[in-house]
């Protein structure tokens, strides 16, 4: 698994090749009724693709862009583990909101 470097908001935004033993991602935080989230960008190609982030599979994606809240609840930096069912022309990348 290789770890998704969390850019800054406002950052330059560059995604990078999905991982074929899936990625980790460490998460944003919510506290005090403020909400730090982690935002997971999925860039999928032609080739039908399932994301599942904690073991939860999401929709099939099919030369889409999908993004996906991450939160940790209360803990920030609770790493994420996400997979995917294939990763052929996906890309992935993560900005902190």
């Amino acid at each position: 698994m290789a770890a998704i470097t969390v850019q800054a908001a406002g950052a330059g935004f560059t995604p990078a090749a999905a991982s074929g033993g899936g990625d980790t991602l460490v998460s944003g935080t919510k506290a005090g009724g403020w909400g730090l989230t982690t935002a997971l960008v999925v860039v999928v190609g032609a080739t039908p693709t399932t994301v599942t982030i904690d073991g939860t599979a999401g929709s099939s994606l099919t030369s889409q862009t999908a993004v996906y809240p991450v939160s940790g609840g209360i803990y920030k930096g609770r790493v994420v583990n996400i997979t995917y069912n294939q990763v052929t022309g996906v890309t992935v990348g993560a900005v902190e909101l």
